[in-house]
């Protein structure tokens, strides 16, 4: 049956215990990818971004914070390989999430490391294991992790409890199992095949297999089920079951693996031999393959199951042997069609990194020193051009960088004047038509954008004004100053709709929540207070936030600033900076039940590294993936906030008072209390780090989990928001929506019959969504219907800004690799937007609809 057709010397040894995969989590980062000749694909993580990552990994595992010590710069192309001195703790393995989202290492002492890989950073390390952690797998759903060690233990893992930073609960496995294999498990793997019981939708069933060095196989069956707990929680029970042990090798079975329709098991041995399985007949041997001359450590099926891949180590032996399967194969054979571009483009597995492409590096743009006539004490920018600049030579001006050249100027109707005091601060509503501003002088004033005419002023306040924040829905702005008081004022009329009254000092800054529902004050005596909009209530005080007073505050943009969450508490994330040369990110959930508004507050990150009192902090807008703050130590520094690590630091010539991004982050304006302004261009690493944080979302949560919000979110996502008010009246959530017909679930919504008809699919393609995870289609696909960046069949196709259309989550991982190009044309993309391409998405459904018939 099998026949071996090449034997590949790659000129150096296989790494040690290295698994082989035909599919790696960056689908287009290929280890191994064929041709007309085999060989083995350069590395395109790209040089800094794949050095960063295995230096974070490591210091998970010797117990450090996923902190980055230092860039080693120097290569010119990819790092391919790094290694460490001795006496460092050992990764074993490492398992990708099938949504790409996680990333999972182990290690000798035990520890398992769960890495967020949207936002780069380490989320949990658990000591569980007492041996060494030989074997890591997820559920192709992404709904458990199943871990295995030396000591003969298997444990199985809730995803969710593991990802979710909201708690601080210990996290603890569902279940386990001892004694697996005796002396020790080498290898995990379960099927991409998930079974639902016909009787209840709510159990799902899934198989695994094991080998150890007891010579055996072993298939087990894990169980779940979930079942509601409470309003917003679950309870998920899970059980594991033997179901047959597979006996035929000579020695310790190194690794197993499953094919992709799940009926298929290869394993390899100590014994030099790799078998392939039936598991559909009494689980027999088809077919055993000898050709290695050592053990062999690893086996990969391909994706249609017609090939099999086999890696040894040894002094001898050195080889990575690929066997057919049907005796059809020859070295002259395409083993998937290569889709190419439009004219003159080229295709993928011709496409080299770009990540070299623009420099990884912050410059400067352009410093204006000749225009102000006092210390720059406020600057915003509106959109990605327009910057306004507040200084205290009692001015306002404002600004135009070119999109092309950047080149800056100053507009014609700049400056604006009408304040007799230095200009404390200003801020463009979220729509760009006004500009505020607030002065030593006690007033306020509103001023139209495109004529730089004062429209609006508050009443005059006897001291100084040191904010005026917009709100984002551009009903209202607050004030707050040296009255120790803080307006909300109604930006169409300027009348005080209420005063926010209890601070002992004054009001440094302010801020406003995303949603303009909460307000944050902050003052020199240390403190900060949240107010209820709606009520001007006070819901939190937080005494001693900074010592030696507070300076500035900002709300993320982000109303899902915490991630992989499952609370339908509103979480928002706010930064704070003090004299303490500290700047805190504070994280605030806020649940409303009946009239009570209940808000529970908890410090999330310290950033620390300034060496002088910080005077402002700036999200980056939107997803909020970077923050930046400014100090007296002549600083301004960018830090990740998923990573908590300073990513750069800007020197300047004197003290530091303000910053803003500019709408696509692709710039950065900073002021200086020497009267200068600084222009600085951020790097694309970055731009594209934010503009993609939102398109890979993490499956955690299976559609039975999903709670009425959820069902919501998913309605938006399928363009069915007009319906939403009805889903909210009616409760649904996805137990609901798994549980009932799909007849039922329209009724009981209220909808018309041609909602009900398009209702209907959606649920039908839901359900089916959730078990066919990776199926393989047998059946000729047409070439339209192929994602050109994983050649396999669109289930979510969007459409990019190159014209092409792709898979949602490989085109999202395509830009979290560092590629900030065409996948077809590799041209550079002017931007990261991706729209959904439901006529292609239904003609890919009817197709699946008509082959499943065939069937």
């Amino acid at each position: 049956m099998a026949s071996l057709f090449g034997n590949l010397q790659f000129g150096s040894i296989v790494t040690d215990l290295l698994p082989i995969h035909f599919e790696e989590a960056f689908r287009a980062e290929r280890v191994v990818y064929f041709s007309k000749q085999l060989r083995a694909s350069k590395c395109r993580l790209g040089c800094k971004c794949f050095s960063l990552k295995i230096m974070s990994a490591l210091s998970g595992h010797i117990g450090r914070s996923a902190t980055i010590l230092q860039n080693l710069k120097g290569h010119t192309s990819d790092v391919n390989c790094c290694d460490f001195a001795p006496n460092f703790t050992l990764v074993t393995g490492s398992s990708f999430s099938p949504d790409s989202t996680l990333l999972v290492t182990a290690g000798d002492n035990g520890a398992v490391c769960i890495w967020d890989l949207v936002h780069r950073s380490l989320i949990r390390t658990l000591f569980e294991h007492e041996g060494t952690t030989q074997a890591l797998v997820f559920t192709p759903d992404c709904q458990f992790l199943v871990t295995a060690c030396s000591l003969e233990v298997v444990k199985v893992w809730h995803v969710q409890d593991l990802i979710d930073t909201t708690t601080e609960t210990p996290c603890s496995p569902l279940t386990r199992i001892d004694n697996i294999h005796d002396m020790g498990v080498f290898s995990i793997d379960i099927s991409k095949h998930i079974e639902v019981d016909e009787n209840n939708p709510l159990i799902r069933y899934y198989s695994m297999a094991s080998g150890g060095c007891n010579n055996e196989l072993k298939l087990w069956t894990i169980r779940s089920r979930v079942s509601a707990k409470n309003k917003n929680l679950t309870h998920i029970e899970v059980s594991i079951c033997l179901s047959n042990v597979l006996e035929g090798h000579a020695s310790s079975v190194t690794c197993v693996r499953f094919s992709n329709s799940g009926r298929y098991l290869v394993s390899s041995s100590l014994d030099k031999s790799v078998k392939v399985w039936d598991t559909n007949k009494d689980c027999t041997c088809l077919v055993t393959l000898y050709g290695h001359q050592r053990y062999v450590n690893c086996v990969a099926f391909s994706k249609d199951s017609n090939i099999v891949v086999s890696g040894s180590t040894g002094s001898n032996d050195k080889l990575v042997i690929v066997w057919d399967l049907t005796g059809k194969i020859s070295l002259n054979n395409e083993l998937f069609a290569l889709i190419n571009s439009n004219s003159n483009g080229v295709v993928e597995t011709q496409i080299m990194d770009t990540t070299n492409r623009d420099s990884n590096e912050c410059s400067l743009l352009e410093k204006i020193d000749d225009i102000f006539e006092g210390g720059v004490n406020s600057c915003c920018f509106n959109g990605k051009e327009l910057l306004a600049t507040g200084s205290g030579d009692k001015f306002i001006r404002l600004f135009k960088v070119g999109e092309e050249n950047n080149n800056v100027e100053e507009l014609g109707n700049s400056p604006l004047e009408g304040h007799t005091y230095a200009i404390n601060h200003v801020e463009f509503s979220k729509n760009g038509d006004k500009l505020a501003s607030s002065s030593l002088d006690g007033c306020t004033f509103i001023w139209n954008t495109q004529t730089g005419e004062k429209c609006l002023s508050v009443p005059k306040n006897g001291l100084s004004i040191k904010v005026c924040r917009f709100s984002p829905n551009g009903k209202f702005i607050i004030t707050g100053g040296d009255d120790e008081k803080a307006v909300i004022w109604n930006v169409d009329t300027m009348e005080a709709i209420s005063v926010l009254e209890g601070h002992l000092d004054t009001i440094t800054s302010a801020c406003v929540s995303p949603d303009s529902k909460i307000v944050v004050t902050a003052s020199c005596n240390a403190d900060y207070r949240a107010w209820a909009v709606e009520t001007a209530k006070c819901l939190y005080i937080k005494e001693d936030a900074h010592d030696g007073g507070i300076q500035s505050c900002d709300f993320s943009d982000n109303l899902d600033p915490i991630p992989n969450t499952i609370s339908d508490r509103q979480y928002y994330l706010l930064a704070t900076c003090g004299n303490d040369s500290l700047v805190k990110l504070w994280r605030i959930s806020v649940e409303k039940l009946n009239s009570v508004v209940n808000i529970e507050v908890k410090q999330w990150r310290s950033l620390q590294g300034h060496g002088g009192n910080v005077i402002s902090v700036r999200f980056s807008p939107v997803v909020g993936e970077i923050v930046c703050s400014t100090a007296t130590d002549r600083q301004s520094r960018l830090w990740a906030v998923y990573g908590g690590h300073c990513l750069y630091v800007l020197d300047h010539d004197s003290i530091v008072t303000c910053c803003s991004f500019n709408s696509d982050c692709s710039l950065l304006a900073t002021g200086c209390l020497d009267r200068t302004l600084w222009l600085w261009k951020l790097p694309q690493q970055l731009v594209f780090q934010t503009a993609i944080a939102n398109k890979m979302k993490s499956r955690s949560k299976t559609v039975a989990e999903w709670s009425n919000r959820d069902v919501i979110k998913w309605l938006a996502e399928i363009s069915m928001s007009k319906i939403a008010q009805n889903v909210r009246n009616s409760g649904l959530n996805g137990e609901k929506l798994i549980t009932l017909t799909e007849v039922e679930v329209c009724s009981g919504l209220d909808l018309d019959e041609e909602t009900s008809k398009v209702m209907m699919e959606e649920l039908k393609w839901l359900k089916k969504l959730q078990l066919d995870i990776q199926a393989f289609c047998t059946v000729d696909i047409p070439h339209e219907f192929l994602c050109p960046i994983t050649h396999e069949i669109m289930r979510e196709p969007v459409r990019c800004s190159d014209g092409f259309t792709y898979e949602k989550n490989a085109v999202a991982e395509w830009f979290m690799s560092g590629k900030y190009t065409s996948p077809m044309t590799n041209a550079v993309l002017t931007n990261t937007t991706l729209i959904p391409n439901l006529e292609l998405r239904d003609s890919i459904r009817k197709f699946l609809e008509s082959a499943e018939e065939k069937e």
